[in-house]
């Protein structure tokens, strides 16, 4: 059993919990629960190691079942005093598992017919929302600005759902996202048009700003055009619900119109 804070895996684990550099560094992320661990085994992520808290795990199906189907795959299972797994854990974790996995590497359909470009977003619970959503209407690959936060930061994973392991997601400069080849519209209140007017069944790049500051003047200085969402208030959607009413408007104009 570990019970050391000095351990190797653990010190490993702390930072890749709480340091995006490091994690850009490694290219690897900590993946917490059991719907996470399995989403990444379906996608073929190779798991590093699995460190579990006895006490929980074991105890729990879904858990005692993921561990020993690990085990059997000779993927290092490593047995973790419940304190020190508890001061590890991003969130109180029933199940009391978790995983070390290098980023999944997935490759965008070609041609791009439908890029969601995340501009400054900086909650990483509405990051994660907006990566469920754009998996769900079939997002060819989501763009995150410089600015925007770390994509494989805890609560981004959580809130992604296992998004992550299902949908090409890319961090790019202002200049390699004008070099997508797409027309680009930006999500703005005071749009030119509201999204119900536009004809969305060409291929096309949506960009949805920070709700606190709106769309970047980078973006707005490669947009095509702006589109609004109608509203009978004045209030402003947050990032992920602008994303998934815009999204799902240009899914139902494609599928169902």
């Amino acid at each position: 059993m570990i019970t050391s804070s000095d351990n190797a895996r653990i010190k490993q684990v702390r930072g890749l919990l709480t340091q995006a550099k490091q994690r850009r560094q490694e290219q690897k992320c900590v993946l917490e629960g059991v719907r996470l661990i399995e989403d990444a085994l379906l996608a073929g992520v190779q798991l590093d190691f699995v460190l579990y808290r006895p006490d929980a795990a074991l105890k729990i199906a879904p858990s005692a079942d993921l561990l020993n189907r690990l085990q059997s795959q000779n993927i290092p299972c490593l047995e973790t005093d419940p304190s020190l797994f508890n001061k590890l854990s991003d969130t109180q974790n029933p199940q009391g598992v978790l995983a070390v996995c290098s980023f999944p590497e997935l490759t965008p359909r070609q041609p791009l017919s439908l890029v969601l470009i995340l501009d400054g977003i900086g909650d990483p619970g509405n990051l994660g929302s907006a990566f469920r959503t754009a998996g769900a209407v079939g997002v060819d690959l989501v763009v995150l600005s410089p600015d925007t936060v770390d994509p494989f930061n805890p609560k981004v994973l959580r809130g992604g759902m296992g998004a992550h392991f299902r949908l090409p997601i890319q961090q790019q400069t202002w200049a390699e996202i004008g070099q997508l080849g797409l027309p680009i519209m930006i999500a703005d209140a005071d749009g030119e048009r509201h999204i119900f007017e536009v004809d969305w069944t060409s291929p096309v790049a949506v960009v949805v700003g920070n709700e606190a500051h709106g769309p970047s003047q980078q973006a707005r200085a490669l947009a095509s055009q702006t589109v609004r969402i109608p509203m009978v208030s004045a209030e402003s959607l947050n990032a992920a619900m602008a994303a998934s009413v815009i999204l799902y408007e240009i899914f139902r104009q494609r599928h169902y119109a």
